[in-house]
């Protein structure tokens, strides 16, 4: 179980820099002059559609195993349910961040692609592993 938790603790201390560059790299390198306003409604739809599955996928695989890990914390199964939760919602949570970078480069101004990035950054610092307690 330490190991597991150090692991995904690891990863999403990776990402979380990986955001923080992706958000440089919108704020210093130019991007083209002409977004397509359409594109940045489909976008804002697929992001609010993924934050919505983070919770969905959040409920159905981490919450259901974090009980059976205290009781049992050996069980390979359910370790590798509760871990792959964890990684699927943190890449979700990157991709919306990545939307963001997408649409920057898109032709959008940072400051209407900030709400992405921010998205990205809080639903990793919001959606952190725990040891399973018994709960």
């Amino acid at each position: 179980m330490d190991a597991a938790l150090r692991m995904l603790r690891t990863l999403r201390l990776t990402l979380l820099v990986f955001l923080v560059f992706y958000s440089a790299l919108c704020f210093w390198v130019p991007a083209q002059p002409t977004p397509a306003p359409v594109m940045f409604r489909a976008i804002v739809i697929v992001a609010i559609s993924e934050v919505i599955l983070i919770f969905v996928f959040r409920s159905k695989f981490i919450s259901q195993s974090e009980p059976l890990l205290a009781a049992n914390p050996d069980h390979a199964a359910t370790m590798a349910r509760w871990r792959a939760g964890h990684i699927v919602c943190w890449a979700l949570s990157l991709s919306i961040a990545f939307y963001g970078v997408i649409l920057r480069y898109l032709g959008f101004t940072f400051s209407q692609v900030l709400p992405f990035l921010l998205a990205g950054f809080v639903l990793l610092l919001v959606l952190p592993p725990r040891r399973p307690s018994g709960s």
